[in-house]
């Protein structure tokens, strides 16, 4: 059986509040806020997507680990090496 998300209320309230971030960002443009503006907030979303993505990662990485007997160390490792490389 796969596994739920342990932390999908935390993953789902994140994408909620960047879709919130997204509509800002297109009333913005709209209204012709200044760029530096507009950019500020689109590099606040870019960094909320990569903040969901390392947790739904470590969430899958976690459960391979335990399908394949990973050690901890090993989890550890890999998920720091992702956030590196993003």
């Amino acid at each position: 059986m796969a596994q739920k998300y342990p932390s999908s209320r935390t993953v789902n309230a994140r994408l909620h509040r960047l879709a919130g971030q997204l509509q800002a960002i297109e009333k913005m443009t709209v209204s012709r806020r200044p760029c530096a503006e507009v950019l500020y907030q689109i590099s606040a979303v870019r960094s909320g997507l990569e903040q969901v993505a390392a947790i739904i990662f470590e969430i899958e990485l976690q459960r391979c680990a335990r399908k394949k007997k990973m050690l901890p160390s090993d989890v550890a490792s890999l998920t720091h090496a992702f956030t590196k490389i993003r």
